[in-house]
């Protein structure tokens, strides 16, 4: 007899009112459904199934499988776990198997296929498509082997059949050799005649159409039986020969080479081979061209005086005597102050004189050397017209009373007027003080503390920018503080919400009738507390 599994059961108000142990399961008759209890939920904690055949497990609205820590694991303890509809899978799937079989005909992948390889690690290769423009179909040969793949994408089609391409098999020509063959039209025959020449393209259109003994135009030269060549004219590079022959023939026999002939043409670049006695000089004899010694040229200018023109005769090896001044052209040196000239003849004595306390001169084994004393005295004006002017001495005395600033700030006011100096505090750092006209506002100021020196104007917002202090006795008819008047002790000044410290001022002769009309004055202690009220005369 078989064993009969009946579950508690009850309305679904029963259902509502029972707590059930944790995994029990109950079944509400009202609704057909299946209830799965916790041990805390009245009522069941979820919904397990209805009793028409189907059971849901962690099912949610949207109709998906949902586990409490987001993992579902389905055991079929070896055997097979069949779906039989449509699955979707919204994160991501993993299969841990060694083989995945998908019985479809067609299978969307969104971007690409990666695969391991052998190998897991770091490195895999990645099956993908440039973005389609519209249906494509690939198909996969029948046969095995290993697909070739291209440098960069292409949307050109190989249109070669295999066999096509299998013609290339072992051919090592290039592209350029391959492109050479494109429009031969010759018959095997015809090619077999170059078998053995060697002879450039160029070389066979020469002779193509000429004559033995003749030269054609643009073509050969051909030579006859004894070798001659009959020419009416003749070209180098281009150039027409105009010899005769009987010209050309006069250099029957020479020997010449064509640095030697070049130098008979009138070269420009002389050599610095020595001259020896027996050296020879080519020499025009009455219109024949012959060759002499140098010898007999020493001994024909030994014999006469001679008058030299624009040459050079080194002191060291030639010695010149008894040349006067007389029989020299430029017998003086004429020395000039830009006014005044006076001639100094040579082997006189030419005098550099300086003046005191302006210009020294001295003179130290032929070399004079003018320049300035130490201790310079300029009894005139003395202009710099230069940009700056450095005085690099421990006392600056000045005579004038007045000194004269800012003088070509004559066409506007765009310029600050006044003097700083420089000092560091701490061993590190250059700062700048000083007292300056403002151009920006009319009034003067001190200043300390800037860490770059001022230019035409002095930066009032530049870095450690700060008002400096003044230690005077000031003495002035009016004067203001922030924007306010200082109490003058020989005028008489109102006061307006104004505070004396008692403590540093004495307040005397102050009674009700110095007051305005209706004005209270208040004496408040150091907590604010009214010690005294003085009101006007007329309250």
């Amino acid at each position: 007899m078989p064993t009969i599994l009946q579950l508690r059961r009850g309305t679904t108000a029963e259902n509502a009112a029972y707590t059930g142990a944790a995994g029990e399961i109950t079944v509400d008759t009202t609704l057909n459904k299946v209830l799965l209890h916790d041990g805390s939920t009245a009522g069941g904690a979820a919904t397990v199934g209805n009793l028409q055949g189907n059971i849901r497990l962690g099912s949610t609205a949207a109709g998906e499988i949902d586990t409490s820590s987001g993992n579902l694991t389905i055991d079929s303890a070896g055997g097979t776990v069949t779906i039989d509809d449509n699955l979707t899978v919204s994160g991501n799937l993993t299969v841990s198997g060694t083989t995945t079989t998908v019985d479809s005909t067609t299978i969307n992948v969104q971007n690409a296929f990666v695969f391991e390889g052998a190998t897991d690690d770091a490195h895999e290769t990645t099956l993908n498509t440039v973005d389609p423009t519209g249906d494509r179909t690939i198909s996969l040969p029948n046969v095995s082997g290993t697909l070739p793949v291209l440098a960069v994408a292409s949307t050109t089609q190989i249109t070669s059949t295999p066999e096509e391409l299998n013609i290339l098999d072992g051919v090592t020509a290039t592209a350029a050799e391959l492109n050479a063959l494109d429009g031969i039209t010759s018959s095997v025959s015809e090619l077999n005649i170059l078998d053995g020449v060697t002879s450039t393209a160029a070389e066979l259109n020469l002779i193509d159409g000429s004559a033995a003994g003749t030269i054609a135009n643009s073509k050969a030269v051909i030579y006859g039986s004894s070798g001659e060549v009959n020419a009416t004219t003749l070209q180098i590079a281009g150039s027409a020969i105009t010899s005769t022959a009987a010209e050309l023939n006069i250099l029957d026999g020479v020997t010449a080479t064509a640095a030697e002939l070049n130098l008979v043409d009138g070269g420009t670049s002389a050599g610095t081979t020595a001259v020896a006695g027996g050296d020879g000089i080519v020499t025009n004899d009455n219109g024949t061209m012959r060759q002499t010694t140098v010898d007999t040229f020493d001994t024909y200018l030994a014999a006469t005086s001679k008058t030299l023109t624009n040459k050079t005769i080194s002191g060291s090896d030639n010695t010149l005597s008894n040349i006067g001044n007389s029989s020299l052209t430029n017998s003086g040196i004429t020395v000039s102050d830009g006014s005044n000239t006076t001639a100094v003849a040579l082997g006189g004595t030419m005098t550099f004189a300086g003046t005191t306390n302006e210009i020294e001169v001295a003179e130290s084994s032929g070399t004079v050397t003018i320049g300035l004393p130490s201790n310079v005295t300029i009894s005139g004006d003395l202009t710099v017209s230069g940009n700056t002017t450095t005085v690099n001495t421990a006392t600056l005395a000045v005579e004038d009373p007045l000194i004269n600033l800012a003088t070509g700030n004559n066409s506007s006011d765009a310029v600050d007027i006044g003097f700083y100096g420089l000092y560091d505090t701490s061993g590190s750092q250059d700062l700048y003080a000083g007292m300056f006209r403002d151009a920006g506002d009319g009034k003067f100021k001190l200043f300390k503390d800037n860490q770059a020196a001022p230019t035409t104007t002095v930066n009032t917002s530049g870095t450690g920018y700060a008002v400096a202090t003044l230690v005077a006795n000031l003495e002035a008819t009016t004067a203001t503080l922030g924007g306010s008047d200082i109490i003058s002790t020989d005028n008489t000044k109102t006061l307006t919400n104004k505070t004396i410290v008692a403590g540093n001022n004495t307040l005397s002769g102050i009674v009700s009738s110095n007051f305005s009309s209706a004005v209270r004055l208040q004496i408040l202690d150091s907590s604010g507390s009214t010690v005294k009220d003085l009101y006007g005369t007329s309250t």
